[in-house]
C-alpha cells in the first residue's frame, strides 16, 4: 500500500505545474471496496484488449454490486485507498467514494493505477484520459450536493502484477480547497433527479371489503425512460399479493363490486385494452380489446357492462382556413367531440348511447346500473362564466333522456348510495347564490368549491358547505357508512373530510398526510386507503381505519431511494402585516441548518386562486431549493381558497393590489423575525399567476436581489384576449371587468406598463408552446427590459406547454432557476456560465 505522503507526491507529479492559487488535490482517507469477483479471461487476453473485454466479461452486471448508493457493510467494506489484496487469479473490483461540493464547479479526478479501469459519476460513465505513466484524469462537473464516484478495475492475475488504485479530486481554482469534501457516507440532500426518478404512485383502487389495494406505479430507473407497473397489496400490513409489469402503462384502476377482481387499461399504438385480473384463479384477460380513441371508461356496479367514451377528432377544412365561431373555438381541440358506448363483455355486444353536437362530460353510472348522469355545455359568450352547464339523466332501459338542471355554476354530481339524491359540486354563485357567505356587494371567488344536496324527487337544493371553511375539490358518497367524503383545500393542506347527512356535521379524517392525493373507500367495511405526501415526506400509502379515525403506513415505494437523504425542517409561520392581519405561510430550512450563519432566501408564492400546498416535490420543489442551502419562505397571499369565502373573494379583480403588498410586507416581516436570513440576498419566484405577481412585485420594490417568473403575465389585456382561455379565467378573476371598462386594472396592474421601474435582475422562463399564458407575455417584457438596458434573462423551454413535462427538460429548467439564484444571491456565476456560456 502506498504511503499517504508518497501518494500526494505521485498525484502532484501527475498534474501540471500548479499556480499559487490552484487548490491542492484532495485524497480520500478511506474508500469503499467491493470484491474481488473472480472472472474468467479469454485465452487470447492481453493488456491491450482488457478494456475492450471489460464490459463483455461483466455481461449485464451494473457498474457496481448491491444498492445504488453503496455504504460500509454487506457487500462493501471501508478500506484505505492504495494497494488491494491480490486474489489467486483474475478478478474484478469496485472502489467507491462520495464527493460533496458546496457549489457548482468543474473539478478534476486523478487516478493512479496500472489496472484496466472504468469509472462513473452518479451512474454516468466517466471519460478517463491517459496522462503520464499510470495516471489517468477525468473532468467532474459537480452541482452543489453529494456525488458518487465508482471505479471498476480488472486484475489480470499476472504473477508480478500489483492491484493498486489511488485517487484524488482537485477543486476548481475559483472554488478553493474548502469547497469539496470526500468521504464514504451516502448522506445526500434532495435534488431534482431524486424527485423525478424515484418511484411514485399514480392511481389506486380498493377491493370491496377493503382487503386489497391495486396501485399503479412508475419510475425513471435509468434517469431517462419511464417504467410503469401494477402491484396488488394487502391493506393489513401491505404485503405484496400480485405484480404485473409490461404491456403499457396501467391506468383507470377499478375493483369490481363482486369477487376479488380488479381491472385496468393499457394503451398500445393508440388503442386501449381493458384488462380483468381475478385474484381467485390468478388469471389476467382482456375484456375490451384494441379500442381506438377511447376516453374515460367505467364499470357498472354489478360488473355486467362497461360504459366508455369515444373521442372523435374534427376534420380540418381542406382549404386550410378556419372561421372562428367564438373565443373557445380558437382552441385546436374545441371542435372535437365524444360519445358514450355501452359494452357487454359476457357476449361481446356493444351499443352507442349518445350522439349529437355536444359531448357528455363528468358522467356517472347510477348505483342500480339503470341510468347514466352526465353534463353538457356550450359557449354562452355574453353571460359569465361564458359557458352553459346542463345536467341530464339517461335511462339505459329505453335510452330516453331528461334534463335535470341548467346552472352554469354547477359542474359535478354524484349519486347517493340509494340513487335518489345527488350531491352537486358548484361555486358560491350556484342556485342564484345559495352557497354565498358574503356581503351582497362582494363578488365571490367562483373557484371556491361548494356542495349542495339535491333530491331527485323534490329537486330543491340544500347548501351543506356555505359556512365550511375548506374548499371542496373531490367527493364520493360512501355506501359503507352513508357519508359524503370530500378532499378539500384546507389552508396550506389537502385534507379529507366527511359529512354526516343525519346531523349536518363535518369531521376531518386523519390520513396521516399533509397533502392527501387520493382516498379509496370500501364498498363494505371500515378500512380505507389513502396516498399522499407531506412537506418533507415523499409519497406513501396508508391504511385508514374509518371507525377509529386513525392510520398506519402500509407501503413506502421510494424507501430505498430516499433512505440516505437528509431533510431540513419545515415549519408553519405567520407574518404580521401592517394592517394587523396575519399572513399564513411556512418556512423550509436547509439540512444542517445553523442559526449562527447567514443564509440566502428564496420567497415562493402563487397569489392566485389556490394556496401553495405542502405536497412534496412538485414543479417547484422547495426541498430541492433548501438542499442548495437556501431558506425557503412560502407566504400565502389573499385570494386563495381554503381560508373561507371572504379571503377567497379578495382574488376577484385584485391582480396585485392586495397580494403584491402582502408578499413585500410578509417578506420584510420574515427578515425582521429571522436574523439568520440575509436581507441582501433575497430572491422571489412565482409561476403563471405567480409569474404575473413576480413581474408586478419588482415594479413596486427593490427588496429582492433577483426574481424569477415562469409563464408570467406581463399585460393583463393581452393575456385576457390572446390566451386560449384567458377570457374564461377572467370570467372569475376579472369578474365584469373588461379592457374597455376598467383601464386602470388592465393597464396599471400590468408590469409591461411599468417596465421602467424594474431594476431587479429578472429571469423569465416560458414553454414556447404554452396554450394557457402565451409566450408573447414574456416576449414583450423581455423586449422592454432589453431596450431599457436592464439585467434580464429569458429562457424558452422548447416544445413545452404551460407545464414542463419532459423529463430531461425539467432537469434543465430546474437547474436554470437555481443557477440564476446562485449567480445573484450567492455571487457564484459558474453554474449559469456552465449552462449558458457567455460566448454562445
Amino acid at each position: 500500500m502506498l504511503p499517504r505522503v508518497l501518494l500526494c507526491l505521485l498525484l502532484l507529479v501527475a498534474l501540471p505545474a500548479l499556480a499559487e492559487d490552484t487548490p491542492e488535490p484532495i485524497a480520500p482517507d478511506r474508500v469503499l471496496f467491493a470484491g474481488p469477483v473472480p472472472v474468467a479471461l479469454p485465452a487470447f487476453h492481453d493488456a491491450a484488449t482488457a478494456g475492450v473485454e471489460l464490459k463483455d466479461l461483466l455481461g449485464e452486471q451494473t457498474i457496481m454490486p448491491g444498492r445504488d448508493r453503496p455504504a460500509a457493510g454487506d457487500l462493501w467494506q471501508a478500506v484505505v485507498p492504495g494497494a488491494l489484496e491480490a486474489p489467486g487469479g483474475a478478478a474484478m473490483g469496485w472502489t467507491a467514494f462520495y464527493v460533496t461540493s458546496d457549489r457548482y464547479q468543474k473539478a478534476k479526478l486523478t487516478v493512479v493505477t496500472s489496472q484496466e479501469i472504468k469509472g462513473a459519476l452518479n451512474g454516468a460513465g466517466l471519460s478517463l484520459a491517459k496522462a503520464e505513466g499510470d495516471t489517468l484524469t477525468a473532468d467532474l462537473e459537480l452541482e452543489m450536493g453529494t456525488h458518487l464516484v465508482v471505479l471498476r478495475t480488472l486484475f489480470a492475475g499476472e504473477e508480478d502484477e500489483t492491484w493498486s488504485v489511488d485517487m484524488a479530486v482537485s477543486p476548481a481554482a475559483e472554488a478553493g480547497d474548502l469547497s469539496l469534501r470526500l468521504g464514504i457516507a451516502p448522506t445526500l440532500r434532495t435534488d431534482i433527479r431524486l424527485v423525478l426518478n424515484s418511484p411514485r404512485m399514480g392511481s389506486m383502487a380498493l377491493s370491496p371489503d377493503g382487503s386489497f389495494t391495486a396501485i399503479s406505479l412508475s419510475e425513471y430507473r435509468d434517469g431517462e425512460n419511464r417504467e410503469s407497473w401494477l402491484e396488488i397489496r394487502g391493506t393489513d400490513g401491505g404485503q405484496l399479493v400480485a405484480y404485473w409489469r409490461g404491456g403499457g402503462v396501467p391506468t383507470g384502476l377499478h375493483w369490481l363490486h363482486t369477487g376479488n377482481r380488479v381491472t385496468w387499461a393499457t394503451e398500445t399504438d393508440g388503442k386501449t385494452t381493458v384488462w380483468l385480473h381475478d385474484l381467485a384463479n390468478q388469471t389476467v384477460q382482456p375484456v375490451l380489446e384494441g379500442v381506438a380513441d377511447i376516453g374515460r371508461w367505467s364499470w357498472s356496479p354489478e360488473g355486467d357492462f362497461l360504459v366508455y367514451a369515444v373521442n372523435v377528432e374534427a376534420e380540418d377544412d381542406d382549404r386550410r382556413v378556419k372561421r372562428v365561431k367564438h373565443p373557445a373555438d380558437r382552441q385546436p381541440w374545441d371542435r372535437n367531440r365524444s360519445y358514450l358506448m355501452q359494452a357487454f363483455p359476457a357476449d361481446g355486444t356493444q351499443r352507442r348511447l349518445t350522439a349529437g353536437t355536444t359531448s357528455p362530460g363528468s358522467w356517472r353510472i347510477s348505483p342500480d346500473g339503470g341510468s347514466v348522469l352526465f353534463f353538457v355545455g356550450e359557449p354562452d359568450i355574453t353571460n359569465r362564466p361564458f359557458f352553459t352547464s346542463e345536467l341530464w339523466l339517461l335511462d339505459l332501459a329505453d335510452l330516453s333522456v331528461e334534463k335535470l338542471l341548467d346552472d352554469p355554476w354547477i359542474g359535478g354530481a354524484e349519486f347517493s348510495p340509494t340513487g335518489d339524491v345527488l350531491v352537486l359540486q358548484g361555486s358560491p354563485s350556484a342556485f342564484d347564490g345559495l352557497g354565498r357567505d358574503l356581503p351582497e356587494n362582494v363578488t365571490p371567488n367562483d373557484y371556491g368549491g361548494q356542495l349542495f344536496l339535491w333530491s331527485l324527487a323534490d329537486r330543491e337544493p340544500v347548501a351543506i358547505t356555505r359556512e365550511f371553511t375548506p374548499a371542496v375539490a373531490w367527493i364520493e358518497w360512501a355506501s359503507a357508512d352513508d357519508r359524503i367524503y370530500a378532499r378539500c383545500t384546507d389552508t396550506q393542506y389537502s385534507n379529507i373530510y366527511r359529512y354526516d347527512t343525519g346531523d349536518d356535521e363535518w369531521e376531518q379524517v386523519d390520513t396521516g398526510f399533509g397533502f392527501t392525493d387520493e382516498i379509496e373507500l370500501p364498498l363494505d367495511g371500515r378500512r380505507a386507503v389513502a396516498r399522499g405526501t407531506s412537506g418533507t415526506t415523499p409519497n406513501r400509502l396508508h391504511a385508514v381505519d374509518l371507525k377509529k379515525n386513525r392510520w398506519e403506513l402500509i407501503h413506502d415505494p421510494g424507501a430505498e431511494q430516499w433512505r440516505d437523504v437528509e431533510f431540513g425542517v419545515m415549519t408553519p409561520w405567520q407574518a404580521p402585516l401592517p394592517n394587523g392581519e396575519l399572513l399564513d405561510g411556512r418556512i423550509y430550512f436547509p439540512p444542517g441548518f445553523d442559526a449562527a450563519k447567514k443564509y440566502p432566501v428564496i420567497v415562493y408564492y402563487y397569489g392566485g386562486t389556490s394556496p401553495v400546498t405542502v405536497d412534496f416535490g412538485g414543479r417547484y420543489p422547495k426541498n430541492v431549493w433548501a438542499g442548495q442551502d437556501y431558506i425557503i419562505y412560502v407566504p400565502q397571499p389573499s385570494g386563495a381558497t381554503g381560508y373561507g369565502q371572504e379571503m377567497a373573494a379578495r382574488h376577484v379583480n385584485d391582480w396585485g393590489r392586495i397580494t403584491a403588498m402582502e408578499v413585500i410586507e410578509g417578506t420584510r416581516a420574515f427578515l425582521a423575525a429571522h436574523p439568520y436570513a440575509d436581507p441582501e440576498a433575497v430572491g422571489c419566484i412565482g409561476a403563471s399567476y405567480g409569474g404575473f405577481l413576480t413581474e408586478y412585485v419588482v415594479t413596486q420594490t427593490d427588496l429582492f436581489a433577483a426574481a424569477v417568473s415562469h409563464a408570467g403575465i406581463s399585460s393583463i389585456s393581452s393575456y385576457w384576449g390572446e390566451g386560449l382561455w384567458g377570457y374564461a379565467y377572467g370570467a372569475r378573476a376579472l369578474a365584469d371587468a373588461y379592457p374597455w371598462s376598467d383601464k386602470e386594472l388592465y393597464v396599471e396592474q400590468s408590469a409591461l406598463f411599468h417596465a421602467d421601474k424594474i431594476t431587479t435582475p429578472l429571469l423569465m422562463v416560458h414553454g414556447d408552446s404554452d396554450t394557457n399564458v402565451p409566450v408573447g407575455e414574456s416576449d414583450q417584457l423581455f423586449t422592454a427590459l432589453k431596450i431599457l438596458g436592464r439585467e434580464v434573462e429569458y429562457v424558452q423551454i422548447q416544445g413545452q406547454n404551460h407545464w414542463v413535462l419532459d423529463h430531461g427538460q425539467r432537469v434543465v429548467w430546474n437547474d436554470t432557476i437555481l443557477a440564476f439564484f446562485a449567480k445573484y444571491l450567492k455571487g457564484r456565476d459558474g453554474w449559469w456560465e456552465g449552462l449558458y456560456p457567455s460566448d454562445d
